[in-house]
C-alpha cells in the first residue's frame, strides 16, 4: 500500500529555486568570462608593444625558481599571483624568414614532440596581426598532479624570432585561450 501525501510550495521557495537554477544555467557563462586586458608592455627599445591583463605581474625570482627552476630568465616573466598562469617572452638569435613563419611553427612542434611525449597539439597556424605574420601553437601537457594548456606564439623583429609562451592549468583554459587570444592581437612590432 503507498501512502501519497500532499504538500504545498511557498511563494519564496518556488522563488529561491528559480534564482538557483539561473546561477546554474549562467554560472558557466560567467565562469568563462574573457579577461580584459588593461597593461601595455613595450620590449626591445619599443620594437615590441602586447597588451595583457593588469592581473599579470613581474614573477619574482622565488616565483620563477618555483615554475621554471634553473631555466635562464627571459626578458618577460609575468604570472598571476598563484603562479597557475603565466606569459613569458624572448628575443631570440634564430634568423628567419616571414615567408617561411609556418615552417618555423612545425620545426618548434617537432622539437616539442621529441622532448615531451605528453603533448597533444590543438591548433597551429599562422596568423596575421597588424600587418605581420604572427605563428603560433596551442597545446596540452602534463604536469606533476594537472594538465596544463600552453599557447606558444612568434613574429620577427628585425629578422630574428621574437618568442612568446602562455601557459595555465587546464580548468583555467576556458577564460584565458580566449585571453590569449586577445593578447595575440593586440601584437604590435617595429
Amino acid at each position: 500500500m503507498f501512502i501519497f501525501r500532499s504538500f504545498t510550495v511557498s511563494p519564496v521557495t518556488i522563488r529561491q529555486i528559480f534564482v538557483k537554477l539561473l546561477a546554474l544555467i549562467f554560472f558557466p557563462l560567467i565562469s568563462f568570462a574573457q579577461i580584459k586586458l588593461d597593461e601595455k608592455i613595450t620590449l626591445l627599445d619599443q620594437k615590441v608593444e602586447i597588451t595583457v591583463p593588469s592581473e599579470l605581474t613581474t614573477m619574482t625570482n622565488e616565483m620563477w625558481k618555483l615554475k621554471y627552476r634553473n631555466a635562464e630568465r627571459p626578458i618577460l616573466a609575468l604570472s598571476d599571483k598563484n603562479v597557475e598562469v603565466n606569459l613569458i617572452g624572448q628575443f631570440t638569435n634564430q634568423q628567419w624568414d616571414e615567408k617561411s613563419l609556418q615552417d618555423y611553427v612545425y620545426f618548434r612542434i617537432a622539437n616539442l614532440k621529441k622532448t615531451r611525449t605528453d603533448t597533444e597539439i590543438l591548433e597551429n597556424g599562422v596568423k596575421d596581426v597588424a600587418g605581420r605574420k604572427v605563428g603560433y601553437f596551442k597545446f596540452t601537457s602534463e604536469a606533476i598532479g594537472s594538465k596544463i594548456f600552453n599557447y606558444y606564439f612568434f613574429t620577427l623583429v628585425d629578422g630574428k624570432i621574437f618568442f612568446f609562451a602562455f601557459n595555465c592549468i587546464e580548468k583555467l583554459r576556458g577564460t584565458w585561450e580566449k585571453t590569449t587570444d586577445e593578447m595575440v592581437a593586440s601584437l604590435r612590432t617595429k
